[in-house]
């Protein structure tokens, strides 16, 4: 039972590795083609977090306060 449960762990810990490393090199490539500007893309993420309707309140208050702090559109929040 442990034998298979220490298997169980290090399959998990490695597709983990794999999915990161997937994840990581494709935003590389995504952000090579089009060189979004970083300010932009900061406020975009911040919107896309408040305006998600599953994220807790203390989630949503943290992400208003750094999208005021970084002067974001308000537009983007509609």
């Amino acid at each position: 039972m442990l034998r298979n449960t220490r298997k169980l762990g290090s399959a998990m810990v490695l597709a983990g590795m794999i999915a990161g490393g997937m994840m990581l090199g494709s935003t590389n490539v995504e952000a090579k083609k089009s060189r979004p500007d970083p300010h932009d893309a900061i406020c975009e993420y911040l919107a896309s977090v408040i305006n998600y309707s599953y994220a807790s309140q203390a989630i949503k208050d943290v992400a208003i306060s750094l999208f005021n702090a970084y002067n974001c559109d308000p537009t983007l929040l509609q």
